[in-house]
């Protein structure tokens, strides 16, 4: 069965928040296909700095951010819009500047009507409304300021907004800061968004949250934190989250530098995977009943700084974007949940990688 997925990448220099320099790679975004482990590359389109996507699979579209700290000759990064047809060849619609440095997630809206895109070296957060066409409305578009710091004298001086996360049955989103160590709450009435100031999760000081995914039957929520290596778990209920355990991503031997990165669930939510920068490895974790987690193994990712992977939708396949050695590791998804490596592709710094699920 041959599945498709979307590659982003980088294409230009980028400062990250650790202080390094890193000179994108990448030709933009590809298109490619995954059949019986083996990637193709179908079609690329040239998009500067497209480092992380999104898409819409209903209207044929795909939304990219230009993770930039300056672009279109303004101040912030930037978000595109592109169309693809029947033999997966891509158009670009429409560019903006949205006001946020450096943007390094970007959400469409369970309901279609917009855009959440998480700034992370301006620690804000842009809405930017969709049409019932899919077009995105740059006039129209809504920049909203994180505040405050934590406890780390480097990463956490200020905030740095780093993803956005809808709940699976409320009209709210979840904003995990890194910078500020908190959970910011947003709450949306159509293409409506505001920013929840009377409620937000505070996590352990330090911990630096990055990312975060519900369980498939909505019950359980996993924080992935950055600084800290760790993966926290909630039990969640109508908007609420309670905190119940933590567990680590690396040995306990370890003594090296490590950043987290990404974290996701396979399609039947028994088995969760987080990846490790430093260690570059990735960890397999039982998920049990009760939304508790236990460690199954760490497979190295056969490359440097994995910042993204992700699971195909039939579940057997896990592709792991190795951003720093130019690489997509292949893993066979084993019925137990521990990885078998199958082999390694090269591919320009990828950043971003999204399955196409029809």
């Amino acid at each position: 069965m041959k599945q498709y997925f979307c590659v982003g990448t980088y294409t230009e220099p980028i400062l990250f928040g650790t202080g390094e320099v890193l000179q994108g790679k990448g030709k933009g975004i590809s298109i490619c296909s995954l059949e019986a482990g083996e990637i193709e590359v179908v079609t690329s389109i040239s998009v500067r700095n497209p480092s992380y996507l999104c898409l819409d699979e209903m209207r044929n579209k795909i939304y990219a951010v230009n993770e930039m700290k300056e672009y279109l000759d303004a101040f912030g990064g930037g978000v595109t819009q592109l169309s693809y047809d029947e033999s997966w060849q891509m158009a670009m619609e429409e560019t903006c500047n949205i006001g946020g440095t450096d943007p390094c997630h970007i959400l469409l809206a369970q309901n279609g009507e917009f855009l959440s895109v998480a700034n992370f070296a301006s620690g804000s957060v842009t809405i930017v409304p969709v049409g019932e066409d899919g077009m995105i409305d740059a006039e129209h578009q809504t920049l909203f300021q994180h505040e405050g710091k934590s406890i780390h004298p480097i990463r956490q001086t200020g905030p740095h907004a780093h993803a956005t996360i809808e709940c699976p049955d409320q009209p709210l989103m979840y904003v995990p800061d890194l910078g500020t160590d908190t959970l910011y709450i947003y709450r949306y009435q159509g293409g409506h968004v505001e920013l929840d100031k009377d409620r937000q999760v505070t996590v352990t000081a330090g911990s630096g949250p990055r990312s975060g995914i519900f369980s498939v039957d909505g019950k359980h929520f996993y924080l992935i934190c950055e600084i800290s290596s760790q993966v926290m778990h909630f039990t969640y209920e109508h908007g609420n989250l309670v905190k119940q355990s933590t567990v680590k991503t690396l040995p306990d031997d370890y003594n090296g530098e490590n950043i987290c990165s990404d974290i996701h669930l396979t399609p039947d939510g028994t088995y969760l995977y987080a990846s490790n920068r430093g260690h570059d490895s990735i960890v397999a974790f039982k998920v049990y009943e009760d939304g508790s987690l236990e460690f199954i193994e760490r497979q190295g990712c056969r490359g440097k700084t994995p910042r993204n992977f992700a699971v195909a939708p039939t579940g057997d396949y896990l592709l792991c974007g190795n951003q720093d050695s130019d690489t997509i590791s292949v893993f066979i998804i084993n019925g137990d949940g521990t990885l078998d490596f199958k082999e390694t592709v090269p591919f320009g710094t990828p950043v971003c990688i999204r399955f196409f699920y029809k």
